[in-house]
C-alpha cells in the first residue's frame, strides 16, 4: 500500500465465522487472506476504497498488516439505544483500522442481536475484546450474557446491571460477590468515597469525574488488579467523551494493549520527571485544579475532552457556555427581542451534542420561532438533576427561601438563572438518567424534592431513539422505549410527555402518505423530528407558563362534568365523588384566591341543576336560538366553524363516519348546511365555564366511539373540546385551562394509537394545547395513566370514600330473620308446625303464597 492505508467497510452478508478459527488463540491465528473474498477484501496490491454503509446491517472494518504472519485483533463494538450514532462509529472505526493495521472492528447495534444474530454470534465467536454500552431489553440482555463468557476482555457500560456484571479486563471484574448484591465492584466504591460529593444522589456524577483522572493516578499503584482497573478507567473516558477521535483512540489502545498491535501513535519516550511531581499533577487533575496534558507527538492521543456540562447555541458552533449566566447574557444580546419570552431549560444529552446530531438545533430554532427563550443544557445522563437543582432556579424558590418556608440550596450556583420550565429529551429518571432506572437506584422522591422547590413545569420531550417513526405510527411506543420516555419519568412528576420524532425509518412512501410525515430528508437510522409534534410541545409550554403569568382574575377556567350512562340521571357524577359538594368546595377555593367566578348558589345540588337543565336543553333542542341559555354561558358552535377549527382533512374523517357531513350525525345537531348549530350546553360562572362531556356514540350505543379503531368523534363532540381551546374573538370560550372533574371522562379514550399521540390521534387533537387539571381516585392508577398519557392529564387525586358493611335493611333484615327461624324449626324432630309458620311469615314479606312449607 502506498501513503496512509485506506479502510475497508465492508457489509456484513456472509457470516464472519469464515474468516476466522475460534479455536486458535489470536496470537497463533493466520493472516487473513488478502485476495479478494465474499466480503470484499482486495489484494494487498489492489488500493483499497472506502465503502460507505447505509442502512441497518452491521459493518466490518479490516486493513491488513503488510506481514502476512502478523496477527489479527478483532474488536466487536454493540452500541445499544445509539442507532443514530451508527455512521460516528463506521467512521470511528474506519480511522482506528487505518491507524493500526492488523485491527479488525466489527461495529453492530443493539438491533443486530434480534435482526441480525448469526452474524453477531459469529463476530463474537471470534472476538478479543467486545464492547457493549446501553443495553436494556431483557430478552437482548440474556441473549448476550449467554455468549459473551467466551471472550477474554469485556467492557460493559451503561447497561442493565445483568450485563455489566459480565465486564472483565485481566484481573479487575464487574461481578459481584457471591450472595451478594451486584453494583460497584469494592476497588470502585472505594476510590469513589475519597472523591465523592457529600450528597448521595451525587455519586454517580462523581463518578464520571473521577474517570477523567483516575486512570492517571492509578498507574503509579504497583498493583496488577489496579492497573486493569486503570485500563478499564481509560477505555471509558475514551467512550463517554464521545466524537470521532475519541472512539478512533479506543479502538487502537484496545488493540496496543491486549492485542500487542502497533498503531501509529506508538508510545513516545517518557521525560525523566520526579514520581512525586507526577502524582502531584496526577492529584491536581483529579480534582479540577489543572487540566490533563495533552498527549505528545507518537504517544496515545489523550482524550479530547469536552465539559461534562455546559450550554450550546447553533449561532456560537463549536462553544461551550460553562454557566447559564454567562449563556444567558449571550443570548439577551444576540437576540433583544427575547427579553419577555418564557425562557426555558433545555436538558440534551451531552454525547447528542458533541456528535453534533442535527435534532438539537432544529429544536433550538423551533422554540425561537415560538417565541421561547431556550436554555440548552448538556448533562451526561446521570447528573440531570444537578443541573436542574444547581445551575437553574426560579421566583418561587427565591421568595421562598426567604420566607424560610425551605431551606436554602447548598449547592445552588451562583450563575444559576430563573427559568419558567424544564424540558427533559432525556427521558428517564431526573436523578441518574439510565442508571437511575436499576432497581435499588431509584430515586423518585429525591427528584420531586429538587422540581416541587422550583415549582415550574417539567415537561419530557424527546425523539424516539430505539424506535422508528413508522412503527411508532402505526402500533404506537413500546417496550423498552415506553419505559424511558413515560413510566419512568412520570415518577418524579413529568407532564405532557410528547414524542418530538424517531429513528427514520426509510420508508418514504409510508411517509409522503401522512400528512405530517412528508418531505422527509433523513436517512434510515437518523433521528427525525416531527415538525407536528414540535408545535405540540411550544404551544403546550406557552399555555403551561400563561397560567404562572397571568392574573387569575383573568383566567378562564372550563370544568368537565360527565354524564354516563346517559338518560339515567347521572349528570354530574363521578366515581367514589361527591361532586356538588366537591365543585362547590373549588369554585369557593377559586373565588378566594381572586378568580373572577360570578355569583354562585349556595346550595351545591342548585348549581348542578343548572347546569344539568343546560345539558337537556342541548339534548332536546330547546337551547337552538334561546336567548336566555345563551346568556347564561349555554355554548353552540355552527358546522361552518367546527370545519375552520379542525381542519378540511379532519372534518373529512368525521363526515366519513357521521353521515356524509358535519350536520348529519343527528346528534344535538339543529338546522342543516353550514349553518346548523352543534348545541354544547354548559353554564358560565364568571370566567368559568361548567359542561358536560357529550356522550361518545349514538343513543342506546353510548360506548359505540372505544370498540372501532377508525372511528372519530361525531361532531358535536369535537366542537365541545374546540369551543373551549377557542379564543373569544374566534367563537370558542378562550379556556386557559380545563378541569376534568372525577373518574372519569371519555377523551383519553378515543381512537389514536396506544401510546405515544400523533398528530391524528383524537385525544390529541381534542386536547389541543391547554393545560389538563385531571381529578382522579387514587385507587385507580392503570385508567388514570390513560388520562395522563393519551389525554395530557397532570392528575389531582383524591382519597376514596371509606367503605363499610352495608348490612341489610327495611324488609330485608325481617325476611332474614324468618329464614332463621324456619331453618331451625325444620331442623328440630315434631316442630313441622312452627316451620310452615315461618315459611308462611317468609312468603308473606316476598309477596308469595305457599302451602307446606317452601318447595
Amino acid at each position: 500500500l502506498h501513503g496512509a492505508p485506506k479502510v475497508l467497510s465492508a457489509r456484513a452478508s456472509t457470516p464472519a465465522l469464515a474468516l476466522r478459527s475460534p479455536l486458535q488463540p489470536s496470537s497463533l491465528r493466520p493472516a487473513r487472506t488478502v485476495q479478494q473474498n465474499a466480503l470484499g477484501l482486495r489484494s494487498a496490491a489492489t488500493p483499497l476504497e472506502v465503502e460507505k454503509v447505509t442502512g441497518d446491517v452491521p459493518s466490518k472494518h479490516f486493513v491488513p498488516n503488510s506481514d502476512p504472519n502478523a496477527k489479527t485483533f478483532r474488536v466487536v463494538l454493540i452500541a445499544g439505544f445509539e442507532t443514530f450514532n451508527r455512521e460516528l462509529y463506521r467512521k470511528a472505526a474506519e480511522k482506528a483500522a487505518a491507524q493500526c493495521p492488523g485491527l479488525e472492528i466489527w461495529v453492530f447495534t443493539d438491533k443486530d442481536i434480534t435482526q441480525n444474530p448469526e452474524q453477531l454470534d459469529s463476530a463474537l465467536d471470534g472476538a478479543d475484546v467486545v464492547f457493549g454500552s446501553l443495553i436494556f431489553d431483557f430478552e437482548e440482555v440474556n441473549w448476550l450474557r449467554d455468549r459473551l463468557s467466551k471472550i477474554p476482555t469485556r467492557f460493559i457500560f451503561e447497561s442493565a446491571l445483568e450485563l455489566m456484571s459480565s465486564t472483565q479486563v485481566g484481573s479487575f471484574s464487574m461481578a459481584s460477590e457471591p450472595g451478594k448484591k451486584q453494583g460497584m465492584p469494592p476497588a470502585v466504591k472505594s476510590l469513589l468515597s475519597k472523591f465523592s460529593s457529600t450528597r448521595e444522589e451525587d455519586r454517580l456524577d462523581s463518578y464520571t469525574k473521577f474517570l477523567k483522572a483516575g486512570p492517571s493516578l492509578l498507574k503509579f499503584i504497583p498493583v496488577d488488579k489496579a492497573q486493569d482497573l486503570r485500563k478499564w478507567l481509560q477505555t471509558y473516558s475514551y467512550w463517554n467523551a464521545g466524537g470521532v477521535e475519541n472512539v478512533a483512540a479506543m479502538f487502537c489502545t484496545l488493540a496496543s494493549d491486549f492485542g500487542g498491535l502497533e498503531a501509529e501513535f506508538a508510545p513516545a519516550p517518557q521525560k525523566d520527571t520526579p514520581f512525586w511531581e507526577t502524582l502531584l499533577k496526577a492529584f491536581k487533575q483529579l480534582l479540577g485544579l489543572e487540566e490533563p496534558e495533552q498527549a505528545q507527538e507518537g504517544s496515545a492521543p489523550a482524550v479530547v475532552e469536552v465539559p461534562q456540562r455546559g450550554l450550546v447555541h447553533p449561532d456560537r458552533p463549536g462553544y461551550y457556555f460553562e454557566s447559564p449566566r454567562e449563556y444567558l447574557a449571550w443570548y439577551r444580546q444576540h437576540k433583544p427581542e427575547s427579553k419577555d419570552w418564557p425562557t426555558v431549560g433545555v436538558l440534551l444529552y451531552r454525547k447528542h451534542v458533541i456528535s453534533e446530531l442535527a435534532y438539537i438545533p432544529e429544536l433550538t430554532r423551533h422554540m425561537e420561532d415560538q417565541k421561547l427563550t431556550p436554555l440548552p443544557l448538556f448533562i451526561t445522563g446521570v447528573d440531570g438533576h444537578i443541573a436542574v437543582r444547581d445551575s437553574l432556579t426560579s421566583p418561587f424558590e427565591t421568595e421562598a427561601v426567604k420566607r424560610g418556608d425551605m431551606p436554602a440550596n447548598p449547592t445552588l450556583s451562583p450563575d444559576a438563572v430563573n427559568v419558567d420550565a424544564v424540558v427533559s429529551t432525556i427521558g428517564f429518571p431526573l436523578v441518574g438518567g439510565p442508571a437511575g432506572s436499576m432497581e435499588g437506584a431509584r430515586q423518585a422522591e429525591l427528584a420531586q424534592e429538587i422540581l416541587l422547590s422550583k415549582n415550574v413545569p417539567y415537561f419530557v420531550a424527546a425523539p424516539l431513539l430505539i424506535q422508528d417513526i413508522k412503527s411508532w405510527y402505526q402500533t404506537g411506543i413500546g417496550g423498552l422505549q415506553s419505559v424511558v420516555l413515560y413510566a419512568l419519568p412520570e415518577l418524579d412528576g413529568a407532564i405532557d410527555a410528547i414524542a418530538l420524532g424517531g429513528l427514520c425509518c426509510g420508508d418514504k412512501e409510508f411517509c409522503n402518505a401522512n400528512r405530517d410525515l412528508q418531505a422527509c430528508n433523513r436517512e434510515g437510522g437518523e433521528i427525525r423530528l416531527v415538525k407536528e409534534r414540535l408545535l405540540k410541545l411550544t404551544d403546550r409550554i406557552k399555555r403551561w407558563t400563561a397560567l404562572r403569568t397571568n392574573a387569575n382574575k383573568d383566567k378562564r377556567i372550563a370544568v368537565v362534568l360527565y354524564g354516563y350512562p346517559p338518560g339515567i340521571g347521572a349528570t354530574g357524577t363521578a366515581a367514589l365523588l361527591n361532586v356538588p359538594k366537591s365543585l362547590m368546595a373549588l369554585l369557593t377555593r377559586m373565588k378566594a384566591e381572586g378568580y373572577d367566578v360570578g355569583e354562585l348558589p349556595e346550595d351545591p345540588e342548585d348549581l348542578m341543576t343548572l347546569v344539568r337543565l343546560a345539558d337537556e336543553q342541548a339534548d332536546n333542542g330547546q337551547a337552538f336560538r334561546n336567548d336566555n341559555y345563551a346568556s347564561s354561558g349555554g355554548g353552540s358552535v355552527s358546522v361552518e366553524q367546527l370545519e375552520e377549527w379542525i381542519g378540511r382533512a379532519d372534518t373529512k374523517r368525521v363526515e366519513s363516519n357521521w353521515g356524509g357531513r358535519l350536520d348529519r350525525s343527528g346528534i344535538r345537531t339543529m338546522g342543516s348546511g353550514d349553518k346548523a348549530q352543534l348545541l354544547l350546553g354548559g353554564v358560565r360562572f364568571g370566567n368559568v365555564w361548567v359542561g358536560v362531556q357529550p356522550p361518545l356514540g349514538l343513543p342506546g350505543d353510548p360506548m359505540r366511539l372505544l370498540f372501532e379503531r377508525d372511528m372519530t368523534p361525531h361532531p358535536q363532540y369535537a366542537a365541545f373540546y374546540k369551543f373551549l381551546e377557542r379564543a373569544p374573538d374566534d367563537g370558542g370560550f378562550g379556556a386557559d385551562c380545563f378541569v376534568h372533574f372525577g373518574m372519569h371522562g371519555t377523551a383519553e379514550w378515543l381512537p389514536g394509537t396506544p401510546l405515544g399521540n400523533t398528530g391524528e390521534c383524537w385525544p390529541d387533537i381534542m386536547t389541543g394545547g391547554l393545560p389538563n387539571v385531571y381529578v382522579y381516585a387514587a385507587n385507580n392508577p392503570s385508567e388514570s395513566l390513560l388520562a395522563k398519557r393519551r389525554g395530557y392529564g397532570t392528575l389531582v387525586s383524591h382519597n376514596v370514600p371509606p367503605y363499610s358493611r352495608a348490612g341489610l335493611y327495611k324488609e330485608l333484615q325481617a325476611m332474614r330473620g324468618l329464614l332463621a327461624d324456619y331453618f331451625e324449626s325444620a331442623g328440630r324432630s315434631g316442630a313441622s308446625d312452627d316451620a310452615d309458620e315461618a315459611a308462611s311469615g317468609f312468603a308473606t314479606k316476598s309477596g308469595q303464597t305457599t302451602t307446606g312449607g317452601i318447595g
